[in-house]
């Protein structure tokens, strides 16, 4: 079932389609009416179809956008946004209300119903009968390649290389899902199906994928016994039916008699030892629709399938990890990267949502240095920043902080988040120092007689920390007085060559360094007094 979710005078508002054919204007005639004024009378027209949904513009002035892109006619997908105008809406698609679960009988083999072990069909393409009880000899005559007829293998391998093809393929978990379910529909004489993947948080089967033979199919919903679904999933069974209308066995109440079920298959999607989802077909029209040969190809069929949902999910959460650590590089140490991608995502110990936190922040400027860039060739200027920033960025990582931005040719950094750091401000500190020596030695190798001196600022306290920006740019920072306190520290009160920090810091770092009382100095847009100090140096050798 797709939906449109759109704002109306601030209120959000839906309107599911659940006709082929959608007209939205300003129109009061059209089957969504939107009074906005950068929308035609007949703007933009939405089909909904067995293979999805597409949208075209109607010639307007104004067009229509799909993520920001003029259209003429495009298929839409889950999620995507739709500019009417400059009317924003999105698309959203639900399989799950297409799918109805119901109570059903116990369920044991019976005239017309064939339940048969995934692994004796898997088996059932060597030689050797294994199981137990003899049932692989039993379907043997109607399951291998020896009791098919040469046209029937030819087709069940041209079949099974197909899928074979098609899916094992690296593309977008939605895309293997679509071409499962076209192969199905392609090779098996099923009206309606669906296809179901188990989530471990939920602890249930949730439906991903419904399709209908014929679009006029696309309102009803497909019934399936939970009797029969636990049994497919849970014990590694495949099911067929041949009438479910006079089967007892597969019946599911007055439901399955009621929805006009005559014939149906259900298969797990096995990967490895682990059934990850089914996949359901049925047949309103006749019974006997489906023959046991069509039960072993579609339960093969989903070992393949399995296969490729996997490499799909793999592949997205490859993909994700490298947007992840690409971003992380920018602000974040290798050591701190390790951790937030290793932890476990129940329980995490990290989090990007806003939260409070006890932090240090630093912040380090360049003396002069808008009158330097006036002396200078700009690309003398953008070398000697991008080498200061490296070599300083590197000795913020060293101590596993995290830089939060470069403003001009200032640097902010923050310890104490994301991850929790009991020692923040010492880590702050010491950084620090190390930075200042470090530029020491930049000077005297430099040999040109340009001398880059810095103030830092540091300040500790409560933030707010978490990911502040756009839906389209994120970025990870610290809010709050604290900040603005390190600030006005490096602004206004520490001079060439000085580290001043705030009584919070010193409370924190007084028994670690040499320090010395600064005194409570007037700071631009702090109305609060506060004793300020200067770090000196270490109390102690560093290891």
């Amino acid at each position: 079932m797709y939906t449109l979710i759109y704002q109306d005078k601030g209120v959000q508002k839906t309107f599911a389609l659940t006709r082929p054919e959608i007209i939205i204007g300003r129109a009061r005639d059209n089957d969504l009416t939107l009074q906005d004024i950068g929308i035609s009378r007949r703007h933009c027209r939405i089909q909904v179809g067995p293979d999805g949904c597409t949208v075209a513009d109607l010639g307007t002035l104004n067009g229509t956008k799909v993520n920001g892109r003029p259209i003429v006619e495009v298929p839409l997908k889950d999620g995507d946004e739709i500019l009417i105008g400059g009317f924003p809406i999105k698309i959203r698609y639900s399989a799950e209300e297409n799918v109805h679960m119901v109570e059903g009988n116990p369920l044991d083999s019976g005239v017309g119903t064939y339940i048969m072990s995934v692994g004796d069909i898997v088996k059932a393409y060597g030689t050797e009968d294994t199981s137990e009880d003899g049932s692989l000899a039993r379907h043997a005559a109607v399951l291998t390649p020896e009791g098919m007829d040469l046209r029937k293998k030819y087709n069940a391998l041209k079949f099974l290389t197909k899928v074979v093809e098609s899916i094992i393929k690296v593309q977008p978990l939605d895309q293997v899902l679509n071409t499962i379910m076209d192969i199905v529909f392609d090779n098996f004489p099923a009206e309606r199906g669906f296809l179901m993947l188990y989530e471990r948080e939920s602890d249930s089967l949730i439906p991903k994928i419904v399709r209908f033979k014929k679009a006029g199919l696309g309102g009803e919903k497909i019934a399936i016994s939970r009797t029969i679904a636990n049994k497919v999933f849970r014990e590694k069974q495949s099911i067929l039916t041949q009438d479910a209308q006079v089967d007892s066995q597969f019946e599911a109440g007055e439901s399955i008699r009621f929805l006009g079920i005559r014939s149906a298959m259900c298969v797990p999607l096995w990967h490895k030892e682990d059934v990850i989802g089914i996949v359901y077909v049925d047949s309103l029209i006749q019974s006997v629709t489906f023959a046991p040969q069509d039960l072993e190809l579609l339960t093969i069929m989903s070992n393949y399938a399995a296969v490729g949902i996997e490499h799909a999910r793999l592949n997205a959460r490859i993909q994700e990890e490298m947007k992840k650590r690409a971003k992380l590089e920018r602000y974040h140490s290798p050591s701190v990267i390790r951790r937030i991608l290793e932890s476990p995502e129940s329980g995490n110990e990290i989090s990007f949502s806003l939260q409070e936190k006890d932090v240090s922040i630093l912040f380090m400027d360049i003396v002069g240095f808008t009158s330097m860039a006036e002396r200078l060739e700009p690309q003398r200027v953008a070398n000697i920043l991008n080498d200061y920033f490296t070599q300083m960025t590197e000795i913020i990582f060293q101590n596993d902080g995290t830089l939060d931005k470069y403003i001009g040719d200032a640097i902010m950094a923050i310890f104490g988040a994301p991850f929790l750091q009991p020692d923040h401000a010492i880590r702050a500190v010491r950084t620090a120092l190390q930075m200042l020596r470090k530029l020491d030695s930049i000077n005297s190798k430099r040999g040109d007689g340009l001398v880059i001196q810095v103030r830092v600022g540091i300040n500790s306290g409560r933030v707010v920390a978490g990911d502040v920006g756009s839906p389209e740019r994120m970025e990870y920072t610290v809010l709050g007085d604290t900040v603005n306190v390190a600030s006005r520290l490096e602004s206004s009160v520490a001079a060439p060559g000085q580290i001043i920090v705030g009584q919070n810091t010193y409370e924190q770092i007084k028994d670690k360094f040499k320090i010395r009382l600064i005194g409570t100095p007037s700071m631009q847009g702090i109305s609060k007094s506060m004793q300020v100090y200067e770090v000196i140096d270490n109390l102690e050798t560093e290891a």
